[in-house]
């Protein structure tokens, strides 16, 4: 707020700024005060569990139910700091020139799908993250399907402001700034986003982890999900996940991969093309290269 107001003079008023804002809360572990504001817990501690966590996927018997009122009371926190600095950038008579966006490094699946791990899953709960941008003018209202994901992020903000023939040629992710101001522009939308989960790989004498072994990758599109692990010693498939996401949201139904034979060849066939791209440990030791054509 101070540097949007410019105390002490920080910043000259006559040039573009760039702000970036990262929130602590919500984070785990949500256990107490120490984690969000009395005054926002207050609004969630005499509510029951089962109309906090109202999604048919979600647990309210698991141990980190308890969380769920904490968690709320942080994203409550947010919200309202959130809403300061909109504030701000009115008072200021910014409002109408700044592209302002909220999003997310990543999701919470907060007891869905029996797993205590907040963020490193394929479920649209872990994976889905907001992605809300105003500019004044220039973006009409409206939602859309964009597959944007992490790396077309800093691109298409470039894009945005109008610095498109900026962006460094080795940046991996797209510029799809022409598909914010123009919902029909003649640009390709992606087919999908990868996942990927890597855990710790070897280690030193000490215990420090010196590598990472991806245990896992997959693909989603707007209308699936997949997720393939591999066991850490042969790296041959283990475990899969398979959801249709168009007409199971919640991802209550595993679906067999050889049931559904032509929809994983085509996901692994996308999945392929990005592998192959980004240079992923995958294609270059040719994981599961029966399944994925790299």
């Amino acid at each position: 707020m101070s540097y949007l107001k410019n105390e002490g003079n920080v910043r000259d008023p006559k040039k573009p700024f760039f702000i970036m804002v990262g929130m602590n809360p919500p984070h785990s572990p949500y256990r107490s005060l120490d984690d969000c504001m009395e005054e926002d817990f207050n609004l969630y501690k005499d509510q029951p569990l089962d109309s906090l966590l109202i999604r048919p996927n979600a647990d309210p018997t698991m141990k980190k139910a308890e969380s769920a009122r904490y968690y709320f009371a942080s994203v409550t926190g947010v919200d309202r700091a959130f809403g300061q600095i909109l504030d701000a950038l009115k008072e200021l008579g910014l409002d109408k020139n700044t592209i302002v966006v909220f999003s997310s490094d990543h999701g919470e699946t907060m007891c869905s799908q029996g797993t205590d791990d907040p963020k490193n899953s394929p479920y649209a709960e872990s994976m889905n993250v907001p992605f809300l941008v105003r500019f004044p003018g220039q973006i009409k209202p409206r939602v859309d399907d964009l597959m944007l994901c992490s790396p077309d992020i800093m691109p298409t903000l470039l894009g945005l402001a109008g610095l498109a023939d900026s962006i460094p040629a080795t940046v991996q992710g797209r510029n799809y700034a022409p598909l914010f101001l123009d919902a029909q522009a003649d640009v390709v939308r992606p087919t999908g986003a990868l996942y990927i989960q890597n855990v710790d790989g070897e280690k030193d004498a000490d215990g420090k982890v010196q590598s990472y072994f991806p245990s896992a990758r997959g693909f989603k599109s707007a209308k699936y999900t997949l997720a393939l692990y591999i066991d850490r010693k042969t790296k041959q498939l283990k475990k899969t996940l398979l959801f249709d996401d168009e007409h199971d949201p919640y991802q209550l139904n595993n679906l067999p991969l050889e049931e559904n034979a032509e929809v994983v060849k085509q996901l692994c066939a996308e999945m392929g093309k990005v592998l192959k791209e980004i240079d992923d440990p995958w294609y270059r030791e040719g994981i599961l290269k029966d399944m994925i054509p790299y």
